[in-house]
C-alpha cells in the first residue's frame, strides 16, 4: 500500500487539485479506498471462476468445482435410522439362578436344608425346587413375610410356586433406568 500512493502523491502534485489533496495526510484514505476497490473487484472475479465461469443470472451455478460437477446426478442423502426403541424390563419378575418350589413346605425344606439335623428324615427329603432359566414374568399371588412369596408367571400359568427372592411391592428405580439406557 506504501509504495504504490507515492505515486499518486506524485501525480496529485503535478495535477490541477487543489493544496489539501496533495497532503501526504488526506491521501491516506484516499489510498485506502482505491485498494479496497481494486480487492473487491479481484475477489469477484476470482469467485465468478469457481462458481462455474459464466456471468451470474445466465444458468445454473457448478456448485464451487468449475463446473465439472454439472448434469451428474446426485447421491442420496444418508440417513441414521433411530435405534429401536428398549423393550420395558418386566416387573415384577424372577430373574435366571432364581429358586422356583412347587409348594410353601418345599421351599421352607430348601431354604432349612442347611442348618438341618443329619439324623433327621424329613430334612433328608429333597425339595422339589428347581432354578429358573431364564428371566420371566410373574404375578404376586401371596406373601409369607420377606423370603417367601407365592408367584404365578404370566405367560406360562403352569410355572408357578413359591420364591424366596426377595420382590418389592413396588419396581425398584435402577431396573427403570437400566430399560431406559438399555443395560
Amino acid at each position: 500500500m506504501s509504495d504504490r500512493c507515492p505515486t499518486l502523491l506524485a501525480r496529485a502534485a503535478k495535477s490541477t487539485w487543489s493544496t489539501p489533496r496533495t497532503d501526504p495526510e488526506n491521501m491516506k484514505p484516499f489510498c485506502r479506498l482505491t485498494i479496497a476497490v481494486a480487492l473487491l473487484a479481484a475477489e469477484a472475479t476470482t469467485s465468478n471462476a469457481q462458481m462455474g465461469g459464466a456471468p451470474m443470472g445466465t444458468f445454473p451455478m457448478g456448485g464451487g468445482h468449475g463446473g465439472r460437477q454439472r448434469n451428474q446426478q446426485q447421491a442420496p442423502a444418508h440417513t441414521v435410522s433411530p435405534p429401536p426403541p428398549v423393550a420395558p424390563e418386566p416387573w415384577p419378575r424372577l430373574d435366571s439362578g432364581a429358586i422356583l418350589c412347587k409348594s410353601r413346605d418345599d421351599l421352607v425344606r430348601y431354604q432349612t436344608q442347611g442348618t438341618a439335623d443329619p439324623s433327621d428324615a424329613a430334612s433328608r427329603q429333597a425339595p422339589d425346587c428347581m432354578p429358573i432359566q431364564k428371566r420371566i414374568a410373574i404375578k404376586i399371588l401371596d406373601r409369607d413375610g420377606p423370603s417367601r412369596t407365592h408367584v404365578a408367571a404370566t405367560d406360562t400359568p403352569e410355572q408357578s410356586g413359591w420364591t424366596n427372592t426377595y420382590l418389592p411391592s413396588k419396581q425398584p428405580t435402577s431396573t427403570t433406568t437400566s430399560a431406559i439406557s438399555g443395560r
